[in-house]
């Protein structure tokens, strides 16, 4: 029986690596992202596909709208097996530099976010015999960058909701794992790299020099850790981060 999923930020970067990588395994995939131009284009590159997924916009913060999102899976395909909570925002500030509205905004998406969205799909998942839930953490969550202290505080928080819920509902057949990407190139960074005046390969071989690979990761190669975490191949891990980072956490010099 295919898996029944719904991804969060699933637009583009990572999140649309994942809805890719679980369509071409077969799965009946929902997502959302804020982006409705970004998503409806995403959902139309799949319009061939028989299991072609259904994209639902909605804004992560609205409580209300994600459990619409996870209510659409289960009116379309019954049921939902797999929540991949990918949906995130970032500053590039000092805690000095960064006001109280900014701080806010990044905790509702990055942390309350996911909260949002595992409140609605747990309710579903505990009454159906379990589920699986993937929170997209980051290396930011154990190694501080520079004036990025919202969302390293966001992703850290990540681990801490990861392991509670884990925990508080084992019971009910559900795991909840994270995975923890390293230095990923992503459409985010190739706007960074125009901003700072670089080309795309300049900006890969500066992103990635500080890894043992020597170069940054893709979103397909997270795309497969969390459809990994999601397998049944998966079934005696809960509880964890699978870090996704070229070795980048071996030496904790971020």
């Amino acid at each position: 029986m295919s898996q029944v999923v719904v991804v969060s930020g699933g637009a583009g970067g990572i999140g649309g690596a994942t809805v890719a990588r679980f369509v071409a395994g077969g799965a009946r995939v929902v997502f959302t992202d804020w982006d409705e131009a970004r998503g409806a284009e995403q959902a139309g590159s799949f319009a061939d596909a028989d299991n072609a997924p259904v994209f639902v916009p909605a804004d992560v913060r609205d409580e209300a709208a994600c459990a619409n999102v996870v209510a659409t899976a289960v009116r379309e395909f019954g049921r939902i097996d797999v929540l991949v909570n990918n949906a995130a925002v970032r500053n590039y500030q000092t805690v000095v530099e960064a006001d109280m509205e900014s701080w806010r905004r990044v905790l509702d998406v990055n942390l309350m976010g996911y909260v949002n969205m595992a409140k609605a799909a747990i309710v579903r998942m505990s009454g159906a015999g379990g589920g699986n839930i993937v929170n997209v953490a980051s290396i930011r969550s154990v190694i501080a960058g520079s004036k990025t202290v919202q969302y390293d505080t966001t992703k850290a928080a990540i681990l801490g909701l990861t392991r509670s819920m884990a925990r508080d509902h084992a019971a009910e057949g559900i795991r909840v794992n994270a995975v923890g990407p390293g230095p990923i190139f992503t459409h985010f960074h190739a706007g960074r790299a125009a901003e700072l005046g670089q080309t795309d390969d300049q900006y890969r071989e500066r992103f990635g020099a500080d890894t043992l690979l020597k170069r940054p990761g893709t979103p397909d190669e997270v795309a497969a850790a969390i459809c990994f975490l999601a397998s049944d191949d998966a079934s005696f891990i809960t509880g964890t981060c699978l870090f996704v980072d070229g070795g980048l956490t071996a030496f904790a010099e971020g």
